[in-house]
């Protein structure tokens, strides 16, 4: 069964209309460009950043087809690699930012031939059967520029951002249920080869003899596995074309992992980073993220 899913896989990335090519490169963390003070109270990525010495290495994978879709699903109240402060899913907590990595940057030069869309969905959660279910944000048309890029969410709104427990539904405390949300990206362009996504690189990071953490000196597990092939957990993939076909998405694998199920050196994760502000406390109704889950069923 295990093999049968792998294989499903292949066989869906090899049907896209562009082959995916993917090519490691090295370079710091932020590009000189994250500033040392920000007005976000907490930040959330999963990637891992290995410093060997002072850059990193990160697989970027390109050759997408219009219409497909990748994202990334990110839980409130998890404990990030990125060493920011966590974001405490029992508090009022609004998206504000999101920050993707795109290597080539060929939006900004051909307008309309690259072109991408970002959205936001509630989840049930990251790793379960259901597909996002509520749809709370749209970027509009977005052309990426090379290395990091920052979109704002709902930028000129009053308030800006979105609050995310308001669309998500109340968190029952008794439940220990958090607050799920995937980030998408939909090649709407007119060719779609581009962007050049960002992941991180773990192989070539061994390779080279870095030592084996991350940017929060947090421990790096790998290989890492996605949904139902152990845990940790991945939280990036391929999720098909919209509608969405995949989910939880369809996993990426390290540049140079050749096992079918991925026990070399595992999949990897989008180098890509969700910015929160608290805009205080919520109050915690029992009922209300079950009556949200029992619309989609």
């Amino acid at each position: 069964m295990r093999l049968c899913i792998v294989l499903a896989l292949v066989l869906v990335l090899a049907s896209s209309a562009f082959a995916l090519e993917k090519k490691a490169y090295q370079m710091k963390d932020d590009f000189g460009t994250e500033p040392l003070a920000n007005p976000y109270d907490g930040a959330l990525n999963y990637y891992y950043y290995v410093p060997c010495p002072t850059y990193a290495w990160f697989w970027s994978f390109y050759g997408w087809a219009p219409g497909e879709v990748i994202g990334h699903c990110f839980t409130l109240g998890d404990q990030g690699t990125g060493g920011n402060p966590v974001a405490d899913p029992f508090l009022a907590q609004t998206l504000s930012r999101i920050r993707i990595l795109d290597f080539a940057g060929y939006g900004v030069v051909y307008p309309g031939q690259f072109t991408v869309e970002f959205d936001v969905y509630c989840a049930e959660e990251c790793c379960g059967a259901a597909v996002p279910v509520t749809h709370v944000w749209n970027s509009g048309p977005f052309e990426t520029a090379g290395g990091w890029n920052y979109i704002e969410v709902n930028e000129g709104a009053v308030p800006p951002g979105v609050c995310l427990t308001v669309p998500c539904g109340e968190i029952d405390p008794l439940a220990g249920i958090g607050h799920s949300f995937v980030v998408t990206a939909t090649m709407t362009g007119t060719d779609g080869v581009y962007p050049q996504w960002g992941f991180d690189n773990i192989s070539t990071s061994i390779e080279t003899g870095c030592p084996m953490h991350d940017y929060g000196c947090l421990p790096a597990v790998y290989p890492r596995y996605a949904c139902g092939f152990g845990t940790p957990m991945v939280h990036s993939g391929y999720i098909g074309t919209f509608p969405f076909e995949y989910w939880p998405p369809q996993a990426f694998l390290d540049g140079r992992d050749t096992t079918p199920d991925g026990s070399m050196f595992g999949a990897i994760e989008l180098a890509w980073r969700a910015y929160f502000i608290n805009s205080g406390p919520t109050a915690n109704e029992a009922s209300s993220w079950g009556n949200i889950k029992s619309m989609y069923r």
